[in-house]
């Protein structure tokens, strides 16, 4: 039998190079394949957002994708793993799920995609990820019902453990005076802003903040959204619309993380353009509804040697009998 080779420190294993930690995202479906040496990863999965309410300035803003942070999933060596992205969604439209594998695999992890803002002719936001915020009133009539909470936490296994998603802003009937603005979509961070009064109207609310990935990412990686103001931060909800004789800057602005403001864009509004691409972030409200942002996954591997081997790979290999002795 010859000499067993001590290298890494003194570690018993195979002569190897270091990896550094390696971060893979997709802007567009595809398939994830793990290293060589790879047990678990860190995975972000962010469906699309919904589209804003349209038909009215008093619509809601819509709901940004469901967000899921999940450390330490179990993957293995060198597996391949289909990726499927989330499309945003159109005016008054839901957005779409995006997916990590499939079921029944133990790494499988799915976000929801987030619900349209409510109109002037349904009332309440959609129900998503996050959900949408519910549209102000036609003059004389009631505003829609309570919006239902973001559905991404009630999602089973490490999809609703690690999941994110909040409920849009909502003004009862009981306070309403048939002047109410639309309320700011459901944020993965916090959930959609309520129309706020002032001089008889009602401006538009904001958007929910999204999710701040970097506790997990790091500060740094070229997928996360600028300004600075929004970096690290994804799932923003879409800005609700103001009572008409408000002035045109009470419109609601997008949530940080890609939300889109109400349009027509308030000078000085974050993403005036609309929802971000690749950011789950919730369409704002308009007489056409803004749509929103298309989702995003994005997996962290740790760095280290491949070739020192964990207790437990140890142990299944000698119960294998395939642990190696020169």
């Amino acid at each position: 039998m010859g000499k067993t080779k001590l290298e890494n420190g003194g570690i018993i294993g195979p002569t190897v190079t270091p990896a550094d930690t390696l971060v893979t995202h997709f802007d567009s479906s595809g398939t994830f394949t793990s290293r060589a040496g790879t047990s678990t990863v860190d995975v972000l999965v962010v469906a699309g957002g919904g589209g804003g309410g349209n038909g009215g300035t008093q619509a809601g803003g819509a709901g940004a994708g469901g967000l899921v942070l999940a450390p330490g999933i179990d993957v293995g060596s060198e597996t391949p793993i289909a990726v499927t992205i989330g499309a945003g969604g159109g005016a008054s439209a839901a957005g779409s799920d995006t997916t990590f594998g499939a079921g029944p695999a133990s790494y499988y992890l799915i976000a929801k995609g987030g619900g349209d803002g409510g109109n002037q002719t349904r009332g309440a936001g959609g129900t998503g990820g996050s959900s949408g915020g519910g549209a102000g009133p036609m003059a004389g009539s009631n505003v829609g019902p309570d919006p239902a909470a973001g559905s991404q936490p009630g999602q089973p296994g490490n999809s609703g453990t690690y999941g994110n998603g909040n409920k849009g802003g909502y003004i009862p009937s009981a306070t309403n005076s048939g002047n109410t603005g639309g309320n700011g979509g459901g944020g993965a961070g916090a959930v959609g802003g309520n129309c706020g009064p002032g001089g008889g109207n009602y401006g538009g609310g904001n958007g929910g903040a999204g999710k701040d990935i970097r506790p997990v990412f790091g500060p740094e990686q070229p997928f996360y959204i600028t300004p600075s103001s929004q970096t690290g931060f994804f799932a923003g909800g879409g800005g609700g619309g103001p009572n008409t004789p408000w002035p045109p800057n009470a419109r609601g602005n997008g949530g940080s993380g890609g939300g889109s403001p109400a349009s027509p864009t308030v000078s000085g509004s974050p993403n005036p353009g609309g929802s971000v691409a690749n950011s789950g972030g919730g369409g704002g409200c308009g007489s056409t509804g803004r749509a929103g942002g298309s989702g995003i996954v994005a997996v962290k591997e740790a760095g280290g040697a491949p070739g020192v081997w964990s207790l437990r790979r140890h142990f299944t290999a000698v119960k294998a009998s395939s642990w190696p002795t020169e």
